[in-house]
């Protein structure tokens, strides 16, 4: 113990720092945009800063999210002009100004428009919302419970059985996550009202979410919920004809109930709209209160749908044109610019200018163009001594 005790003491630092942040790496960042270029698309996050030749389109876009009175717009161009592009435009803009957001991909097997409680469920997957003083945007679980501590939603057929403290099974029932309409790990829930998968059960989805539209805008001080659906043509793509009628019918309520339709509020039997007959859902109006709090932006190609679709709700419609020949001779020269930062790799101004008409006269949208520019600076890169004009042929 003698020896022990001559030991000294442990010497410790008073206060240990943690190690430095190293800096943002640039190059890492470029190289995640060339790695999504390659996709002919752009990270999220990015797009604000990757945006050419869509001033008056991102400007009529600011203005309709500023816009009281309609509450639908239709993103209409070709496929590969930038529709998508637009789409997450909007969202990081909508999030940045108030909004909380939910956006899907239509799909025809996988989120077909006659499937409602699909396309909410993968809405409710994408929900976010701005959390105040935060970063981070929130998700779904986090808004909801927020909502019901405030006191609101506290009437509502589905959401407030969410108010004591739920457990996994029922989040993944509320969230859309279960094949059954009900809740089925317990034998408390049988007395749930059901969200069904019919076709016609577009009033039990567009009561769900013009709920969330209205808490967003009356209970948590947030501008409303704005619904993104991309590849909105899918509605025209239905197997049968039964399938096509009933998609339509979901979509033109999701508009009338984002719209406030006075019809959308009272039974469903008065809306004009096929809806659930199933037990309490035949009971279930479209829209939870007014105002819904919805915005809802469709981007389609061309389809003969528009015109009829543009009666309903009286939608604002932005038309997208192919980039013109500045827009994309910038475009090109960003994407130069990130490739070197990425790859420290940049050609001189004459085969660079060569790449770039090689590219542009391939034609091809947007989205096609950035792929190929992309891929023809790889080919430089990779070191084929051939012509340029021989490698691009």
């Amino acid at each position: 113990m003698d020896e022990l005790s001559d030991v000294p003491p442990l010497m410790l630092p008073a206060r240990v720092s943690p190690a430095p942040r190293e800096p943002a790496d640039e190059s890492f960042r470029h190289r995640r945009m060339i790695e999504a270029f390659r996709l002919g698309v752009v990270p999220y996050d990015l797009v604000d800063e990757f945006t050419f030749g869509r001033d008056s389109e991102t400007r009529a876009l600011r203005d309709w999210l500023g816009d009281g009175q309609h509450q639908v717009c239709f993103l209409v161009g070709a496929y590969g002009v930038g529709k998508s592009h637009l789409v997450q435009y909007v969202r990081g803009r909508a999030l940045r100004e108030g909004f909380a957001v939910a956006a899907v991909d239509m799909d025809p097997s996988e989120t077909p428009f006659h499937k409602p409680k699909r396309v909410y469920a993968s809405l409710i997957q994408s929900f976010r919302y701005p959390r105040h003083g935060e970063q981070q945007p929130g998700g779904f679980r986090e808004f909801l419970r927020e909502v019901l501590s405030r006191g609101g939603l506290t009437d509502h057929e589905y959401f407030q059985h969410l108010a004591r403290s739920p457990d996994e099974c029922l989040w993944e029932w509320i969230e859309a996550r279960e094949s059954t309409p009900r809740p089925v790990a317990d034998v408390s829930y049988p007395q749930f009202p059901s969200l069904y998968d019919f076709t016609t059960a577009a009033n039990i989805y567009c009561y769900l979410l013009s709920a969330l539209g209205w808490a967003a805008l009356q209970v948590m001080d947030l501008k409303g919920l704005l619904v993104l659906i991309d590849e909105a043509e899918a509605a025209t793509q239905a197997g049968h004809g039964y399938q096509f009628l009933k998609g339509l019918n979901f979509l033109q309520a999701l508009m009338r109930t984002a719209a406030n339709d006075p019809k959308m509020a009272g039974p469903p039997l008065r809306s004009g709209f096929d809806y659930c007959s199933m037990g309490s859902a035949s009971e279930i109006p479209f829209l939870y209160r007014d105002p819904s709090g919805l915005k809802v932006v469709c981007a389609f190609t061309p389809v003969w749908l528009l015109d009829y679709l543009s009666k309903s709700g009286t939608p604002v419609r932005l038309d997208l044109e192919p980039l013109g020949e500045q827009a994309l001779k910038g475009l090109f020269e960003e994407i130069c610019l990130i490739y070197d930062s990425a790859y420290g790799f940049l050609e001189k101004d004459p085969i660079v200018d060569l790449i770039y008409r090689r590219v542009k006269d391939r034609g091809g949208l947007t989205r096609m163009f950035v792929k190929a520019a992309v891929e023809a600076l790889d080919l430089m890169r990779f070191g084929d001594r051939r012509p340029v004009a021989e490698v691009l042929a």
